[in-house]
């Protein structure tokens, strides 16, 4: 009789056990979908949701993607190779908006005034790197010999295109991306990009004109996204 009450009641204990682990966890899931710890909840197939605390306090703003006409511009590091001579390299996109006799401004290291220079020549040597040109820009007024400088270029604007502001492209080390909107959610989508200056950006893949995306502060969307993805913690109920 004795051992089949210390049967009984080992049995109970484990029972006991198995029904409050199950209730932890139960418990910690039921925690974790009510109210996020970080404000965030990830969900495949949808993306990142949010809890009205937390877009209040990040100061989430949205807005759709629009079509204008942009105005590129980009610049380029130049080195000074003689009083009144500097070159350096431009990528092979850089070089298709560049032609010989235009005008760029050329700004010195510091708080110097910007100057004026010309492009004099753009030309693919056999040595260039990765397809890369060389760019040689002329100035009326003298340089100093090895000084650095930046040159910016202004393209003019095209056709109107899809585009976003500039902030709200996120990029990574797995590529570009933006936060779209879907319905509560907003899922990082992958997007290539085109002609940009300093306010907006040209979107050639990913999205289209009225979609709407998140302008700020994508970071912490991606901070966010991070922790709930790669985070967890143990159940602790407090038993």
């Amino acid at each position: 009789m004795k051992h089949i009450t210390k049967l009984m009641l080992a049995s109970a204990a484990a029972l006991g056990i198995a029904t409050l682990q199950s209730s932890c966890s139960k418990t910690a899931a039921a925690a974790h979908a009510a109210a996020p710890e970080n404000g965030a909840q990830f969900k495949k197939g949808e993306g990142l949701s949010l809890t009205d605390e937390m877009k209040k306090s990040i100061a989430l703003q949205i807005a759709d993607v629009g079509e204008e006409k942009i105005a590129s511009a980009f610049t380029v590091n130049l080195s000074v190779m003689k009083p009144n001579e500097a070159g350096g390299w431009l990528a092979p996109q850089q070089a298709a908006m560049v032609k010989a006799g235009a005008e760029v401004e050329l700004q010195a290291e510091g708080n110097a005034p910007a100057i004026k220079g010309t492009v004099q020549r753009v030309e693919q040597p056999p040595f260039g790197a990765l397809g890369d040109y060389e760019i040689t820009i002329t100035t009326a007024q003298p340089l100093t010999n090895g000084a650095r400088l930046k040159a910016t270029f202004h393209a003019p604007a095209g056709e109107a295109v899809a585009t976003i502001p500039r902030s709200a492209l996120l990029k990574t080390a797995e590529g570009t991306f933006v936060y779209a909107v879907n319905g509560s959610f907003y899922v990082r989508t992958p997007v290539k990009t085109g002609a940009m200056n300093d306010a907006l950006v040209e979107i050639t893949d990913g999205l289209y004109s009225g979609d709407q995306i998140v302008t700020t502060p994508v970071m912490s969307l991606w901070l966010a996204e991070l922790q709930v993805l790669r985070g967890g913690k143990a159940c602790t109920c407090g038993h």
